[in-house]
């Protein structure tokens, strides 16, 4: 038996598997093939009748599979996102949760001898036989990188929990995020890029939103920050506003045949030179406004929306949005240029027009960076989001995209 952070490993090992399953009633175990595929991994209770007792037709239950187990669900799941890139699939038969977590409570460490890490306070719930619901809450929000190790094991517990969320062919995932934000920060990084891809739960679409006040954890405990993932129907809504005056639509729109081609500025271009319909007068300073789009993936595509939608909306929004300062242009433009199929006059024209500026000017909507570019939209106020995926067309190998942009009013 090995022991890695939490996680005793059971190879060719039956007896001492069959004592720590004796040991660890309410504990988990991982089974996996010794090549660590996750094809046939499943993770389970202790005390599943599928991973205990008498071996399968008198074979053995740590040969070939090995035998991951540990007390908390979350340290099998974080094994397997280092070694397989993803978690295990939850058994079907005990159905393994995270459901009514102890409030997580970690004191001041130290890293390395260095600065001290603060301390946690969070709680998360979820998803339950009855509900389809992953809540989470939390005194501070989860960083993007240099996570203190709550926030790191908060981040695997919604993860864990959302990947039990397996939505029909009519629902997609719905990620709330409660609290204040701030002025600069994008809601869709808050709740989905700062966590994870949702590559099961958001297959057919992903819905965001920013949802204001932070609604209280199941023993009335108050929290700075909350988190909401559901699964909802296609066809729904957002639940903290209304959809108000459309400002922007665009019709279908190719993007091409790579992933490559749903990135940024491939889609800042491709939106561009898409047939668009107008809505003036502009957006008023500090207006809310969202974003729907649907997506139309190549034939026997299947993507992780999760890891497309900052490139999409924002390719959209920059679209609707005009550069003004001209001094970066003879920097920028000949950049854009050896990466994008347009001519450096195109690019600077689309750049410099207002006359789709329907979400208003940006100083340096792009800008240097390093060897490449850097694009800064002003999309703080993009607080609602749908990206909704569509059917592909048979044999047809590219990526395309439709949508709308509009105003927003809080229910």
């Amino acid at each position: 038996m090995a022991v890695d952070d939490g996680v005793h490993v059971f190879r060719d090992d039956d007896d001492g598997y069959l004592a720590w399953l004796a040991a660890n009633p309410h504990g988990y175990v991982t089974n996996i093939l010794g090549s660590y595929s996750l094809a046939a991994a499943r993770t389970h209770r202790s005390v599943c009748h599928t991973i205990n007792g008498r071996p399968p037709r008198g074979g053995k239950w740590t040969a070939p599979y090995e035998k991951w187990c540990a007390e908390r669900l979350d340290d099998l799941d974080r094994k397997a996102v280092v070694l397989c890139g993803d978690p295990a699939t939850r058994c079907g038969t005990c159905r393994p949760t995270t459901a009514a977590v102890q409030p997580i409570s970690l004191a001041p460490t130290k890293k390395g001898g260095g600065a001290t890490l603060p301390a946690g306070r969070c709680e998360i719930h979820g998803p339950a036989l009855d509900s389809t619901v992953v809540q989470a809450w939390a005194d501070d929000y989860i960083r993007f990188e240099r996570r203190p190790p709550w926030q790191e094991q908060l981040r695997n517990e919604i993860r864990s929990g959302c990947s039990q969320l397996e939505p029909s062919p009519e629902q997609v995932l719905h990620a709330t995020f409660f609290g204040a934000k701030h002025p600069k920060a994008d809601v869709e990084n808050l709740v989905l890029y700062n966590i994870d891809s949702f590559k099961v739960p958001g297959r057919n679409g992903i819905r965001f939103e920013h949802g204001g006040t932070v609604p209280p954890a199941p023993d009335d405990a108050e929290y700075q920050f909350g988190y909401s993932y559901a699964l909802a129907p296609r066809s729904g809504s957002f639940t903290h506003w209304r959809q108000g005056r459309r400002l922007a639509s665009f019709d279908w729109t190719d993007l091409g045949a790579s992933t490559r081609d749903t990135r940024l500025a491939n889609v800042w271009l491709a939106v561009w030179r898409a047939k668009a319909q107008l809505f003036f007068p502009l957006i008023g300073p500090d207006t809310p406004f969202g974003v729907r789009v649907q997506v139309r993936p190549p034939y026997r595509c299947q993507p992780v929306w999760g890891g497309l939608v900052k490139g999409i909306f924002d390719g959209v929004i920059c679209a609707f949005q005009a550069h003004t300062d001209t001094t970066v242009l003879p920097e920028v433009v000949p950049r854009l240029a050896k990466t994008l199929p347009a001519e450096p006059v195109e690019i600077e024209g689309y750049l410099r027009s207002r006359h789709r500026a329907v979400l208003g000017e940006v100083r340096r909507l792009v800008a240097p960076y390093q060897a490449g570019v850097k694009w800064d939209p002003s999309d703080h106020l993009c607080l609602v989001g749908d990206l909704l995926a569509v059917e592909p067309k048979p044999k047809d190998d590219h990526w395309a995209i439709t949508g709308e942009i509009f105003e927003l009013a809080r229910r």
